[in-house]
């Protein structure tokens, strides 16, 4: 009998504990919003790269965003030892974002985009081989973190400037297979490290906050 008193004791005293248990989310979750175009500069395939893109998502409590960025490269690259062939790229996938005191004037966010890339082939003069033309591409693994200075404009809109690593996985793609009786055998595989890089970022946003 006294040993179940003692038993009883315990979890009577335990329950206010259990209670108190800490979470990352507690009380009533404020939703908010944002989206807006995205602009990207930075080197991909020995070259440098201009691309264009949006991101935007769910804001929770004013710090957490779930959400999806994308963007794709505006001038596709001449790649050394392929004549009148041009190489793009692009990706997309889900957006991780972690704001910092975000009602202050100027702030900081960290995000990480971890998705899915694709690199293809393109003609630059269609007059020559054209009737020829054989489209290829390779798909691959893309994260990228980065981290962004904003300034709050407006209520609704917001600027940012930051950078981004670009790190690429998966690729190993000969753009000019399909035209190697023109251009023989002079040039090299595209590989991660090509399309791997730092780039400079714009971000504006626009949304509830």
């Amino acid at each position: 009998m006294k040993n179940f008193t003692i038993i009883l004791l315990f979890v009577l005293l335990s329950c206010p504990l259990m209670a108190q248990e800490e979470t990352l989310f507690s009380g009533e979750i404020e939703s908010g919003w944002y989206g807006g175009p995205l602009f990207k500069v930075g080197q991909i395939i020995g070259e440098t790269g201009f691309f264009v893109g949006g991101q935007g998502g769910w804001i929770i409590n004013h710090r957490f965003v779930l959400g999806a960025k994308g963007y794709i490269l505006v001038n596709p690259v001449d790649v050394e030892g392929l004549q009148n062939i041009v190489v793009g790229f692009g990706c997309g996938g889900a957006l991780l974002e972690y704001i910092i005191a975000s009602n202050k004037l100027l702030h900081f966010s960290i995000e990480s985009m971890i998705g899915v890339g694709g690199v293809y082939n393109d003609v630059k003069d269609y007059t020559k081989y054209h009737d020829r033309l054989e489209y290829t591409g390779d798909a691959c693994f893309v994260l990228e973190p980065g981290i962004n200075l904003m300034l709050n404009v407006a209520k609704n809109f917001r600027i940012g400037i930051g950078a981004a690593y670009r790190y690429v996985y998966g690729i190993d793609y000969d753009a000019g297979a399909p035209y190697r009786t023109f251009i023989g055998d002079d040039y090299k595989n595209i590989s991660d490290s090509d399309l791997s890089g730092v780039s400079a970022q714009i971000i504006l946003k626009f949304g509830a906050f």
